[in-house]
């Protein structure tokens, strides 16, 4: 069995003044955490961690921070970019699912993480992305815009299957949710820094939504920082030295394993068909309550703020008190914000609550049930299963979205069709309670036994 440490490197060190910040606010939380609950749990989390785990951490956080990025921008700048492409609610919920089909291809591209490593496809997924991202700029119709985001979507979901692989086969199992939680947030800031850019700068100024894809370029500063910085994965390459790779893709639908990626997948797959009510949020708040696009914008972000201490605490309390207990109720609270958000009567006293509920749930769920899918694989095919599982996932995006449009269509109620899709999360969530096991506390190579 690999030590506790196995993701630790000496050559991290070296490394160590460019995340002082975050080992500052680890030493901070960990001297304030001396209740039980939430902040005992952040505390023996960090504690847990060391310097070279906080260095891969802030790494691969800086991933999931363009990543959160450029999944959000679609999303913020919804409305006008339906206006620009004169495309109605139903007609932008069939383009919308077109996008997220990019998590097909994406399996093959992943699968060679299983072969090659880790770093090599994380690095070339970034590269992939940010390509995508500013061609997206320049789409000149509806088409060039969905095609230029399919490509996008391909890498980022790539991307986002190797990030949280990397991080499951090098954290301690004491810190595991942590560390989830620490990559969820990292993405909720990029989503929220999108929003905060679009209402503050480019809406104000009259600017185009397409300043925003603009704006998501950088990442390809980061490549060369990661190619230098970022460790391979111990645990990948000790299954490499043992001749323990999978040789084929088809392995991961065979025992041990089929039964968990069928359960997984499902129960992906019929949580994500709310992807239409956070999708359409802003566009509901103009659209349907009057606000304008910057109202709309900085309301996400006040309403997203206390999801983000969250999602480290939700992460943290899961190492304590397991998954699927933490995971199931952050998620339901989520299911009931929404139908708040879509059916109450009033203005932003009423709105914001509810969206406070709805994306606190989301965000704090998000790291927790998470987790199982590098959690119940082995290393030979754990890229391959967040390959497969990001299909389910973002299969259960597209379908909410396809399902939505017809909704929309036929009910001509936006909240009708959140509501009537809003079944899936509960039939997902009540899979998780029955079936799946806890996972917390125990180190991966105990899981796979």
């Amino acid at each position: 069995m690999l030590p506790d440490d196995v993701g630790a490197r000496d050559d991290i060190s070296s490394d160590e003044a460019s995340v002082a910040p975050v080992l500052a606010g680890a030493e901070e939380v960990g001297e304030l955490a001396g209740r039980p609950g939430g902040l005992a749990a952040i505390r023996d989390g960090f504690q847990a961690l060391d310097r070279e785990h906080w260095v891969m951490l802030f790494l691969l956080g800086t991933t999931m921070f363009f990543d959160g990025y450029d999944r959000g921008v679609v999303l913020v700048a919804l409305k006008q970019i339906r206006q620009t492409f004169g495309l109605t609610q139903s007609a932008a919920s069939w383009w919308l699912a077109l996008l997220y089909l990019g998590a097909l291809p994406a399996v093959p591209l992943t699968r060679q993480a299983d072969r090659l490593g880790r770093k090599r496809l994380l690095i070339g997924a970034v590269i992939g992305y940010t390509v995508a991202t500013g061609l997206t700029a320049l789409a000149p119709d509806a088409a060039a815009f969905a095609g230029a985001q399919f490509a996008a979507k391909l890498f980022l979901n790539a991307e986002a299957a190797i990030v949280w692989t990397m991080a499951a086969e090098s954290l301690p199992a004491r810190a595991r949710g942590l560390g989830f939680g620490w990559l969820q947030m990292s993405s909720a800031l990029g989503v929220g820094f999108g929003a905060v850019a679009f209402g503050a700068i480019i809406h104000p100024l009259g600017l185009s939504w397409r300043w925003l894809y603009v704006l998501g370029l950088p990442p390809l500063l980061v490549v060369a920082w990661l190619r230098r910085r970022l460790p391979e994965s111990a645990r990948f390459e000790e299954a490499q030295r043992r001749g323990e790779l999978a040789r084929s893709w088809r392995e991961i639908f065979r025992p041990p394993h089929l039964h968990w990626i069928v359960l997984v997948m499902g129960a992906g797959l019929l949580i994500n068909l709310a992807a239409q009510a956070s999708g359409f949020a802003l566009d509901f708040l103009q659209t349907e309550r009057g606000l304008s696009a910057s109202a709309a914008s900085f309301m996400l972000v006040a309403a997203g703020a206390p999801g983000i201490p969250l999602m480290l605490a939700a992460g943290a309390m899961s190492d304590r008190y397991g998954r699927r207990l933490v995971g199931c109720l952050l998620a339901g609270l989520g299911v009931m914000g929404a139908m708040g958000f879509f059916w109450l009567p009033g203005g932003i006293p009423v709105l914001l609550p509810c969206m406070v509920v709805m994306l606190c749930g989301v965000l704090g769920a998000g790291p927790v049930l998470g987790a199982y899918t590098a959690e119940l694989f082995s290393t030979a095919v754990r890229s391959q299963a967040s390959a497969w599982v990001t299909v389910a996932n973002v299969g259960g995006q597209a379908l909410s979205f396809a399902l939505g449009g017809a909704l929309v269509a036929l009910s001509g109620s936006l909240s009708v069709s959140v509501t009537l899709l809003g079944i899936g999360p509960l039939l997902g969530l009540s899979l998780i309670a029955w079936k799946f096991p806890d996972t917390h506390g125990r180190e991966l190579e105990d899981i796979e036994r």
